[in-house]
């Protein structure tokens, strides 16, 4: 049997493990998919896309929007947080703020490892200080498909009581359909486990960056 390498789908979800919720992405309003004492889930369809899925995560942080900039870009140390990341390397600048990664994901045998090819942006609101880290799927030999897209940001909002919001959301289009019990169950539960992880990376004191 052949053996599906090429879905943005199966590189993200094995990246999940089970969870108990059974959310249903048929709506076009977020629903809440999980959520923990401090992250909370949410997902969606997307209009005109049956395919796709939007999930969101938010959580609270005591670290400043350029700390968490700072965990963002320090792609050697990627594999110490992100779930599944064999490796993370910048492979073209445009300028300063945008530049193209290979993203590798360690995917369990007896699946190939998965190359994604990613535009990264870095976009800075003045007037409010938000920080946004912005990627997008780019076409690569190795990378996805033209039937398959993946896109999100993370948003780091301050707040003022000294914190910051931080929101983490990606829009996944994949011509190969997971059920939407599996998808909630699987994609939920990952994304808790995700935030927590960032959590605790952007502690470290090398990030602190007028926290």
């Amino acid at each position: 049997m052949r053996m599906v390498q090429s879905s943005v789908f199966l590189f993200f979800l094995a990246a999940c493990s089970a969870a108990l919720a059974n959310p249903q992405f048929e709506s076009l309003k977020w629903q809440l998919v999980e959520s923990s004492d401090s992250v909370k889930v949410h997902g969606r369809g997307v209009e005109g896309l049956p395919n796709a899925r939007e999930i969101k995560a938010t959580m609270e942080v005591p670290q400043s929007p350029e700390s968490l900039l700072a965990l963002m870009v320090d792609y050697p140390n990627a594999t110490t947080w992100r779930q599944r990341v064999k490796g993370v390397e910048r492979a073209k600048t445009v300028n300063g703020n945008s530049w193209y990664i290979n993203y590798v994901t360690d995917l369990p045998w007896p699946m190939s490892d998965r190359v994604a090819y990613l535009k990264c942006d870095v976009i800075r609101e003045e007037e409010t200080g938000v920080v946004t880290y912005a990627f997008e799927s780019a076409p690569s030999e190795d990378g996805m498909t033209e039937q398959e897209s993946l896109s999100g940001l993370y948003r780091f909002a301050p707040q003022k009581n000294g914190k910051t919001v931080v929101t983490y959301q990606v829009v996944i289009d994949s011509p190969v359909k997971v059920p939407d019990w599996l998808a909630g169950a699987l994609i939920g539960d990952s994304f808790v486990t995700q935030m927590e992880m960032l959590r605790k990376a952007v502690a470290n004191p090398r990030y602190s960056m007028g926290s």
